[in-house]
């Protein structure tokens, strides 16, 4: 079994194992394939000419307290039946994180099946928890604030992107997408959704929000379902917006179905009824270039040390990695050695750097080995804060 690049030749191959593993139909398939090879970087485990497993990623840049890191988002991972448990995913992904070191990312992200597989074999952490939630669209409370809904028919990814280049900047973790993704994935109709319905807000002649939804038949005794694919907004009064036009739709939508963040405030912006939680997913993060993580890491300019960072990785055989670092006025910098030292695996720093975790977490939960005399700069250094990171990149 040998790991190579994914090429032209193998559409057909993983549309077919598109269509088994995810269940899609032979045009989604087909559409899923041809968009991977246009703008993802692809593998392929391959015996005797035959391929058997595939696997992408996708360019972003993510933001990690305010400063943009090039990203990698994983997907599109497909393995044949006849060969699980042979350490084809394992082989794919390192060659693959490899790869990604070699293009320049520093981070990546992925949605997975189930996280502690990918924790424990891979080194990706559990960064942010996402709820599927229903809520009656007749409990959204009504709004004081005006705003102008227009509905998009012929839409874009420039009648967007503006937007959530905003909301991304808002928020820890989240992702700034391509062209290429807009049109290929958050804008494709895909042959069970049927039809997609796109709208701006706009509120005091400025647009605050977007949401992409479809309907679906409700499982209740009539009517539909609001199905939010998508949703960006500049501020507070964006998100207010967002739930006046799911409320908008009182006569024609049962219940709206949308990811929210864990921490996200739902009832500061949308006094409603939470009707039920229908499942939570995970997003995992990974730190895949440790050392040029560290030195684009943004830093405060009223601390100063120096340590020496000390991390294994399961993709690497949990060889352990060294880098030393001086920290001072804003800046850092490599340096030969450090006295004090911080050692923990790839997954519990990874936490810790994009503020899932605090060093004294990690402490607590007996993660790491650090030096007493730099606990509370490591602490000063990587703040915890909120990370939201949607289901979709």
């Amino acid at each position: 079994m040998k790991v190579r690049s994914f090429t032209k030749d193998d559409l057909e191959s993983y549309a077919l194992m598109t269509r088994y593993c995810f269940n899609m139909s032979q045009k989604d398939s087909e559409q899923y394939a041809k968009q991977a090879i246009k703008f993802c970087r692809g593998f392929v485990a391959e015996e005797k000419g035959k391929v058997f497993s595939a696997s992408f990623y996708y360019p972003f840049h993510q933001n990690i307290h305010g400063r943009k890191f090039k990203m990698a988002g994983i997907g599109g991972i497909v393995t044949m039946p006849e060969v699980r448990n042979r350490g084809l995913v394992r082989e794919q992904l390192r060659v693959m994180q490899k790869d990604m070191q070699e293009q320049g990312y520093i981070t990546s992200c992925l949605q997975p099946f189930k996280p502690t597989y990918y924790q424990k074999k891979f080194g990706w952490a559990n960064a942010s928890q996402r709820l599927e939630s229903r809520i009656e669209v007749c409990d959204i409370a009504p709004t004081k604030e005006e705003f102008e809904f227009i509905r998009i028919d012929n839409p874009s990814p420039k009648h967007f992107s503006d937007i959530e280049k905003i909301f991304t900047s808002l928020y820890n973790g989240s992702s700034y997408r391509d062209k290429q993704f807009w049109k290929e994935e958050v804008m494709y109709c895909w042959e069970q959704t049927k039809e997609l319905y796109y709208y701006l807000i706009r509120h005091e002649g400025k647009d605050v929000a977007y949401g992409i939804f479809s309907y679906q038949n409700s499982k209740k005794e009539y009517g539909v379902d609001l199905i939010v694919r998508d949703y960006g907004y500049v501020n507070y009064i964006g998100a207010k917006g967002l739930f006046a036009l799911f409320r908008k739709h009182i006569d024609q939508a049962g219940d709206v179905v949308i990811s929210l963040p864990e921490n996200f405030d739902l009832y500061h912006f949308a006094p409603c009824n939470l009707h039920s939680i229908m499942w939570k997913s995970f997003m995992m993060f990974k730190v895949v270039n440790v050392k040029e993580a560290m030195i684009h890491y943004p830093i405060p300019k009223d601390i100063a040390f120096d340590f020496e960072l000390q991390i294994t990785d399961p993709m690497k055989e949990n060889k352990q990695l060294s880098f030393a670092f001086q920290i001072d006025k804003g800046k850092i910098k490599l340096i030969e050695k450090s006295a004090h030292t911080l050692k923990c695996p790839i997954d519990s720093f990874s936490r810790m750097f994009i503020g899932r975790n605090s060093i004294r977490d990690l402490i607590d939960y007996g993660e790491v080995e650090i030096s007493d005399d730099i606990i509370k700069s490591i602490d000063r250094l990587f703040p915890k804060d909120v990370v939201f990171i949607k289901d979709m990149f």
